[in-house]
């Protein structure tokens, strides 16, 4: 049957045989390369078919445009220098300009950097084509009452912006979530109420809220985990709440906890994470109906145990920008004046997580050890059946933790953070962190950049015209650097079928890691001064610091 189809196609012209080829994955197009002589030569020549495995191999996709992008071509032209420049960390461009003010209430989401100082919301569109203007695309503000504002986020795809404000002393609830467009400052045409109240205290008595908060949006759904919430017998309590906020007035559910939640991200639609300060994560699904949602934990995951006398501190997401998964709607972007937008964009079917931990020994706070690992989105989601399968007679609270030993050591990728602050940035697959070879905690030296790539299909040779269905395993680099000059060394680390990584435990925990995560590596011989960093799919950002905290200047490479 097979061998009949493929004769009735090899027979037609080969335009044809594209404009079919061409509804197929990247993956479907390198198996359907092994038919025939006939098909393989089609696909190896057609630049349409190779510009689709190009980008199915680099788990990216193309930004729909109302412009005309050009022929097919020019396009894949552009995605190999796009990705020639994160391999090799040589940007194409510096842009650096003076911010407008100075703050630490600040947002990237989209392209576009916002800073909160002096009375106003400061935003601006930042460049991000390496051929062109140097200077942000489009900037504006909007005023900001700074005495009551806690936090704020937008998303650019919705016009939405959404402001966290401490509530007037004779209210009823902590906090004011003020719902407005992005471009105007006016209330949000689409949303049920300009202002949403946050932990009502006619459910929930409270005396004092004054603590951190995190706001996130994801399309239709508006989340904030309100922390260090004082109630009724002065006990410490956090809220988790949840609202769709085009419809509901009031929360779809309230969360309270007498344990200390640090963070929190979502999933998936219907799923979402939080993360305590002991680092146990946890996953929450979505149960009921439209109306009323009551989240169900599906997985607990516990940390690597440690050593006697040793317990974690703290622990945290790293999600700057706002994670992928929030950021990677099929909306487009109405935000640069000429219509243009940046061309690609990682895949949204998954995603690197970062989870920063912090030990200490009870013994000595004093001795004080930070860490990072990372992890991909699809692994967690995957371990809510075998969580399901090792506990399925507990119930409810009463479940267990499934050990590091199970889920981790397989899936995670650990490295030590003790001299690089919090400054890993992850997006899609990967990561830009600034070393700090001074190893002084907050020096302002000028600092080199790395840049991990874990984009599972890098452990393989990059697709070439003519060989497209054999990704090949490149040689085994531990480590080893191989390329040197124009002011960079460069180095691959565990490129291969097998991670590298360490079996032994690592003081102060008392299991192994794992093996980690394969991924490339590189390290600029270029030094920059900068303090902070953050990243999108063809940026990086160098935020530099004075040693009052205050911000100083914006860098930006365009890769």
């Amino acid at each position: 049957m097979l061998q009949g189809t493929t004769s009735y196609l090899t027979q037609l012209p080969v335009e044809l045989i594209c404009e079919v080829l061409s509804y197929l994955t990247a993956n479907e197009l390198a198996r359907v390369r092994q038919i025939c002589k006939v098909i393989r030569a089609v696909v190896d020549h057609s630049e349409q078919l190779q510009y689709i495995i190009d980008l199915g191999f680099l788990r990216m996709l193309e930004i729909p445009s109302d412009r005309c992008r050009g022929p097919v071509a020019t396009r894949r032209k552009e995605l190999r220098e796009f990705e020639t420049s994160w391999r090799n960390v040589r940007y194409r461009r510096k842009c650096d300009f003076q911010l407008l003010t100075s703050g630490l209430v600040y947002d990237f989401v989209g392209g576009i950097y916002a800073l909160a100082g002096e009375g106003y919301l400061h935003f601006s569109v930042l460049p991000h084509n390496p051929h062109e203007d140097s200077q942000p695309i489009r900037t504006w503000s909007h005023p900001v009452d700074m005495a009551i504002l806690i936090d704020f986020t937008f998303c650019p795809a919705q016009d939405l912006l959404v402001i966290v404000s401490l509530a007037a002393n004779d209210h009823h609830h902590c906090y004011d979530l003020h719902l407005r467009s992005l471009s105007t400052n006016k209330s949000h045409p689409g949303a049920v109420s300009s202002v949403l109240k946050a932990v009502n205290d006619r459910q929930y008595p409270f005396y004092h809220a004054n603590g951190p908060v995190k706001v996130q949006v994801l399309d239709k759904y508006l989340a904030i985990l309100c922390r260090e919430v004082v109630v009724e017998g002065d006990e410490i309590t956090d809220y988790f709440q949840l609202w769709e906020w085009r419809t509901d007035k009031d929360a779809k559910f309230t969360m309270q906890f007498t344990e200390s939640m640090t963070d929190f991200i979502f999933l998936a639609e219907d799923r979402f994470l939080l993360l305590a300060d002991d680092g146990t994560i946890s996953i929450f699904s979505f149960v009921g109906d439209q109306n009323l949602i009551d989240p169900q934990c599906t997985a607990k995951l516990a940390m690597p145990a440690l050593m006697r006398d040793w317990h974690f501190a703290d622990a945290f997401l790293g999600g700057n920008p706002a994670p992928a998964i929030g950021a990677m709607t099929n909306f487009s972007r109405p935000w640069v004046e000429n219509g243009e937008s940046p061309m690609f964009h990682p895949t949204a079917d998954d995603q690197l997580l970062a989870f920063h931990v912090t030990v200490y020994r009870m013994t000595n706070e004093d001795d004080m050890h930070s860490y990072v690992f990372f992890v991909f989105r699809s692994e967690l989601l995957g371990l809510q059946s075998l969580y399901e399968k090792e506990f399925r007679k507990q119930e409810g609270s009463q479940r267990s933790c499934l050990p590091y030993s199970i889920w981790g050591r397989s899936r995670a990728h650990w490295s030590p953070g003790n001299y690089v602050d919090w400054q890993n940035s992850v997006y899609g697959y990967r990561t830009v962190e600034l070393l700090n070879d001074s190893q002084i905690l907050f020096s302002t030296e000028p600092r080199r950049l790395r840049v991990r790539d874990f984009n599972p299909n890098l452990r393989y040779s990059f697709p070439r015209v003519g060989e497209s269905g054999h990704l090949c395993p490149l040689e085994r680099r531990h480590g080893s650097q191989f390329e040197r000059g124009n002011g960079y060394s460069v180095y691959r680390i565990g490129i291969s079928a097998e991670a590298i990584g360490s079996p032994a435990c690592i003081k102060p925990f008392a299991e192994p890691w794992g093996n980690g995560l394969p991924h490339r590596e590189v390290v600029t011989e270029e030094t920059f001064n900068a303090t902070e960093v953050m990243m999108d799919e063809g940026r990086i950002l160098l935020f530099s610091r004075d040693t009052s905290k205050d911000l100083l200047n914006l860098d930006v490479l365009v890769m």
